[in-house]
């Protein structure tokens, strides 16, 4: 039998696979070296990242991906942001060749401005494909793919961290 496999099923499991990330995430007690940030207004709340930041560039599709946790009181939540290459500095990008995400663990609750819902900007300020650094600012309204309210509205946010390239 073959599966059937359309964006909606791939936006799914995309989403399920940072939630439980998000969900598995534990802070210990040791301070984190993170050498990256990454912070945000959540629906008027600062939000800022204390969990370190997990930058990845795969080449062979040229997609940055990026997570960044906040661990409080046993209450995980997150961002993950993800677009594709080249980069181009100082460019706003819209939702439609993006995605962030925000998820809380308490709430059971996934954010997406993805193509299927949401709207959102992404801005790349600098990059360095030699010293594997980039940072940006995002924002946007990102709509209810699981759980919580209908949607929540990001602004001011901002990254700037170390990237992996493979």
């Amino acid at each position: 039998m073959k599966f059937p496999f359309s964006p909606a099923t791939a936006l799914l499991l995309i989403s399920s696979a940072f939630l439980f990330d998000l969900a598995g995430c534990t802070k210990s007690n040791s301070s984190n070296s993170s050498t990256g940030s990454m912070s945000a207004s959540l629906g008027g709340a600062a939000w800022a990242s204390n969990y370190p930041i997990t930058a990845i560039y795969t080449s062979a599709s040229q997609e940055f991906q990026l997570e960044s946790f906040k661990v409080v009181s046993g209450d995980t939540t997150g961002f993950a942001i993800r677009f594709y290459g080249p980069v181009t500095l100082n460019q706003a990008l819209s939702s439609t060749s993006t995605n962030i995400e925000y998820a809380n663990s308490l709430g059971d609750s996934l954010y997406s401005s993805g193509a299927f819902s949401g709207h959102s900007t992404l801005t790349i300020t600098s990059y360095d494909s030699t010293g594997h650094t980039i940072g940006g600012t995002f924002g946007g309204v990102l709509y209810a793919v699981t759980g919580g309210i209908d949607s929540t509205v990001v602004t001011n946010g901002t990254f700037s961290t170390p990237f992996t390239a493979d």
